[in-house]
């Protein structure tokens, strides 16, 4: 089986790459990219607090104080996020900031035709301009993780956005897809559509027994 973690650290020796992302829930995944890529790099540990698991508006367990301290003992920079912007688009529970805005969404549509998804396009329901988004970077299977925790470590301003990153994320325990990382330059969630976030290469690492490669559905 391919590593996804060592053959992103190929791509930031290629790319000149120093900023790693990674989507991370109990830390396993964090420490993997700290093993192979070492202290030399910039490691940004993104995910949920355990605190947004309790009230509901996330499914994954998010990220407790204990492995928050572990991976910041160890140099790595820890980002937690109430919500990613697909969060609070699939599961609500409260509005989400964007701009000088908070923005409350219906939910996402799964397996609707293109036709229906374009005759009902709305802001106030579940066809609207972020569910359409979120379903397109879906074709691309855990590569929207990438993109998706890369913009939550902009969005908090912690991340430089001046200089290109590698965001890596392997499947949750939710679904059976392909592990990912991306490489791209990142921007802020209010920037998405300013060309000013630029994906530069992506690798999937596909198992013959993934859900996804095998067609089988991947929904929650």
């Amino acid at each position: 089986m391919r590593d996804v973690i060592a053959l992103a650290k190929e791509r930031a020796d290629l790319f000149d790459v120093r900023n790693i992302v990674v989507s991370t829930n109990t830390g396993s995944t964090a420490n993997r990219v700290l093993e192979v890529f070492g202290s030399d790099y910039n490691i940004y540990a993104v995910g949920n607090p355990s605190s947004s698991h309790d009230r509901g508006v996330v499914v994954l367990a998010g990220i407790s104080e204990k492995t928050e301290k572990d991976l910041e003992s160890k140099g790595i920079e820890v980002v937690l996020r109430d919500q990613s912007l697909f969060q609070a688009m699939d599961f609500g529970g409260q509005g989400f900031p964007i701009g000088d805005k908070e923005l409350l969404f219906s939910g996402c549509f799964h397996g609707t035709p293109f036709d229906e998804v374009v005759e009902k396009t709305s802001p106030d329901n579940e066809f609207n301009a972020v569910a359409i988004v979120y379903n397109t970077l879906c074709l691309f299977s855990t590569a929207r993780v990438c993109i998706e925790v890369a913009l939550m470590a902009a969005d908090s301003d912690r991340l430089p956005l001046n200089a290109d990153c590698i965001s890596i994320a392997r499947p949750s325990w939710t679904r059976e897809l392909p592990a990912a990382a991306v490489v791209l330059r990142p921007a802020k969630t209010q920037d998405l559509f300013k060309r000013e976030l630029r994906v530069k290469d992506i690798i999937l690492v596909a198992q013959s027994e993934d859900r996804w490669f095998k067609n089988h559905p991947v929904f929650w």
